[in-house]
């Protein structure tokens, strides 16, 4: 029950991650255009990458220590600011360096205030403790707080946004909305840690350092790939690019994020299982979480490339035109990213394996890299978009060479191939659409109804033991009991 409970508030958070965007962002992309929405993209992907170094493998790392000392106020308290001050020291040093090089690089340099901002940004996040939320299984603390901040966050943007030049007051309003979560933060942690325990002269972040030191290497060098992306881009190209790949990548992104908060929130409890002898347990949460992101990811995928003229000119106008190819070309990632999250963050790091998962994580670095400066200065952002898509790739199969030599795979293939096969009829669809209407709004709206009805035919009457009609069963059940 609690499981059920973690899954709906974490999927109610990706879903405001998902749905509270789409009404900014085409606002955004409207009053700022791609020049202005490109140098915001180049700001927030630099400040992404500094949180990322800071944060030394923290939200992976805290997590799982946190969710061993689930049951002991006076051991998790301890953790807790062993890792809080480790964070901190790394952010003070970061900030420092974050500084100099605003002012030493001339790129940034010309747009000094809103690099300011950035900065202050960077500070704030390292108060979010959502590694500690994750792991004491606050997921209904995180939504709802995350829920009314976004909610606030468009009101701002609608309010305050009028005009190309504002875009320094979008950075202003990150950074004051950041303030806020932190001020929510501390005082929710009052009732989740003993203070008592504390003190600071025995605390050892020595015994941190080791595992932290192997997960900042595996985080440091997917943020090469994952989040350098986007600074690359910028320099070796120009903001434009930056704009119409970064704004491809957002929608993406947001549609991984939905998908990924079923392993977020399933992450604590599996650990638990594997570190108390539930292995069994383990292996079947493994097993539904794979079929689930795989009978949700593939459809999306198509759906996403098949119509992405029409979502782009829906969502964010003529003007991003270049913004179509991209989007096809990353819409792949749905499926890989959410592959490499359930076999590299779920299976590898229950089972401690991080040198696995920083090895593959070097391999994506190396291939970023590569691929960046050899597609990104002819083709742009479409050249981004293959080395990020060749990327992940490399990531996600080099996670399940690693998970196979650890966990049993087997019939893992079959039930990919059996998806892949269910999907066809969402291609079927896709077109006959396209001959019917010239009008995408209908496009759009037909391609919806249609594929959600394939949906619900194929899990809730063609498989009669499917997760979804036996998670419907439960509930509908619960339901008559009350």
């Amino acid at each position: 029950m609690q499981t059920q409970k973690n899954i709906f508030y974490n999927v109610l958070l990706a879903v405001s991650q998902l749905l509270f965007p789409l009404i900014t962002f085409p606002y955004l992309a409207r009053t700022l255009g791609p020049d202005q929405i490109g140098l915001l993209n180049f700001a927030e992907s630099i400040s992404r990458y500094f949180i990322l170094i800071a944060a030394l493998g923290i939200p992976i790392y805290g997590v799982r220590e946190i969710a061993k000392q689930h049951e002991d106020t006076a051991k998790r308290t301890v953790v807790f600011f062993e890792i809080a001050c480790i964070n901190l020291i790394t952010t003070i040093l970061l900030s420092v360096c974050f500084i100099c090089i605003v002012f030493w690089v001339p790129t940034l340099h010309k747009e000094l205030p809103l690099f300011g901002w950035a900065i202050a940004y960077f500070i704030l996040q390292m108060f979010y403790f959502e590694w500690f939320f994750t792991g004491m299984n606050q997921f209904k603390f995180i939504a709802l707080r995350s829920f009314i901040i976004r909610f606030l966050f468009i009101i701002f943007v609608l309010v305050f946004i009028k005009a190309k030049y504002d875009y320094i007051k979008y950075m202003q309003m990150q950074v004051a909305l950041s303030a806020i979560i932190a001020m929510i933060n501390f005082k929710y942690l009052y009732s989740l840690l003993d203070l008592k325990q504390v003190r600071f002269r025995k605390l050892n972040l020595r015994q941190h350092l080791k595992p932290l030191f192997i997960l900042f290497l595996t985080i440091f060098s997917i943020s090469i790939y994952f989040s350098l992306d986007t600074i690359l881009l910028g320099f070796l190209a120009n903001n434009e690019s930056v704009g119409y790949y970064a704004s491809a990548l957002k929608l993406t992104k947001l549609i991984i994020a939905v998908l990924g908060s079923i392993s977020v929130a399933l992450f604590p409890q599996m650990i638990h299982f594997y570190h108390n002898g539930g292995i069994e347990k383990f292996s079947n949460m493994v097993k539904q979480c794979y079929t689930l992101i795989l009978s949700l990811s593939i459809p999306i995928v198509i759906l996403l490339a098949g119509m992405a003229d029409d979502i782009i000119y829906l969502l964010l106008g003529q003007n991003f035109y270049r913004a179509v190819l991209p989007l096809q070309i990353t819409a792949p990632l749905i499926v890989i990213v959410s592959l490499s999250g359930i076999f590299g963050f779920q299976v590898l790091s229950a089972l401690s394996k991080d040198k696995s998962i920083l090895l593959s994580a070097i391999i994506g670095m190396l291939v970023s890299i590569i691929l960046s400066i050899l597609l990104v200065p002819k083709y742009m952002e479409n050249g981004e978009a293959i080395t990020i898509l060749i990327t992940e790739l490399s990531v996600c199969l080099s996670f399940i060479y690693f998970s196979a030599k650890y966990f049993n795979l087997k019939g893992y293939d079959k039930i990919f191939f059996q998806q892949l096969f269910e999907s066809i009829p969402y291609i079927i669809i896709l077109i006959l659409i396209k001959f019917t209407t010239d009008l995408y709004i209908y496009r759009l709206i037909l391609t919806a109804i249609l594929s959600f009805s394939w949906f619900c035919l194929l899990n809730f009457y063609i498989h009669t033991n499917s997760i979804y009609k036996s998670q419907l069963i439960r509930i509908l059940d619960k339901i008559r009991v009350k």
